[in-house]
């Protein structure tokens, strides 16, 4: 069987496309062909690299201009880069059309969240009153807080009931797209997990698996499903 070829949309550092081999060898260990996509590609472009791909990750990074959800900078942690913004607002509207399975983590269920006519927390220590270390301290390979998946769920089917998971954010996902339902939570009922609602393979979650994909059944099980269902699409 054909491996898929996966676009992963990474971040802008100084000019440099940056992206953690994490996420390639977690696609890669998933029997995927991750292929990281430079800045500076017009519409018509990514369009071109949509049509191409089977699958598409957004990954983690800096915060979303709150000017997309209607909402001014609240303080000095937001940290904005329009580069990225402007080049994945079009990744999402494209992905999305594609009906192509789509994963995104941590930045990435904020940025399919709010491209889609979501909102989110722009800094949860000011916003929400919580014991939850959101952004902890402990090293990756660590879970540190314990998040609850709903019934008749894709992430319950790889994650179960509940699970641990590592967590390093400052914002989180407020009003939910329309496109999408919540099937995860924090036990402060921070959203967690989202997916679609339709019959495309979307998997949104808000904690890091590429850094325990290797060692840990249900980050490998979140790489699992995403690649298998972009290799369903050979079949």
């Amino acid at each position: 069987m054909k491996k898929p070829l996966i676009l992963i949309f990474g971040s802008n550092d100084n000019g440099r496309l940056m992206l953690r081999r994490n996420y390639s060898d977690s696609v890669t260990g998933a029997g995927g062909i991750p292929l990281a996509v430079p800045f500076g590609i017009d519409e018509d472009g990514l369009k071109q690299l949509a049509d191409t791909a089977d699958g598409f990750l957004f990954a983690g990074g800096v915060d979303i201009d709150p000017s997309y959800y209607g909402e001014t900078v609240l303080n000095d942690t937001v940290e904005i880069d329009p580069i990225r913004d402007s080049h994945e607002a079009i990744a999402v509207s494209l992905a999305l059309a594609s009906g192509k399975p789509v994963l995104g983590i941590c930045r990435g269920i904020q940025s399919v969240n709010v491209f889609s006519g979501g909102s989110l927390y722009q800094d949860i220590p000011s916003q929400i009153n919580t014991a939850i270390k959101h952004r902890q301290t402990e090293s990756a390979e660590i879970g540190t807080h314990k998040v609850t998946t709903e019934p008749d769920s894709l992430i319950r089917s790889i994650a179960g009931e509940s699970t641990f998971t590592n967590s390093f954010h400052h914002q989180g996902v407020k009003v939910p797209s329309p496109l999408f339902r919540v099937t995860a939570r924090a036990e402060d009922g921070m959203i967690e997990a989202m997916e679609g609602t339709g019959d495309q393979y979307v998997l949104l979650v808000q904690w890091h698996p590429e850094f325990t994909s290797g060692t840990n059944e249900v980050s490998r099980g979140i790489f699992a499903s995403f690649v298998d269902a972009c290799k369903r699409l050979h079949v």
